[in-house]
């Protein structure tokens, strides 16, 4: 399993539109819209690395008003500090 945070940049005040739309999407587990230089922080969960690219690069990046991504895959997960 992939998981992966997709940090996602939206061009003017389109970000609750977005935000409606990325949350209903398959591999996404959670989304929030954030302040700062990007909008929406995406998590996401999939089985492989391929699964992932096809929807950062087929699904995300093709939506309307999103102008710039960046994905960061989680290289260990729930790893806590004792």
């Amino acid at each position: 399993m992939i998981s992966a945070f997709t940090l996602v940049k939206i061009s003017s005040q389109k970000s609750l539109d977005v935000f409606m739309k990325i949350k209903k999407l398959k591999p996404v587990e959670e989304a929030t819209i954030v302040y700062g230089e990007y909008d929406i922080i995406v998590k996401t969960s999939t089985n492989n690395i391929e699964e992932l690219n096809n929807f950062i690069y087929n699904t995300l990046r093709k939506m309307p008003h999103i102008v710039k991504t960046t994905t960061m895959i989680v290289a260990r997960p729930n790893h806590t500090r004792k």
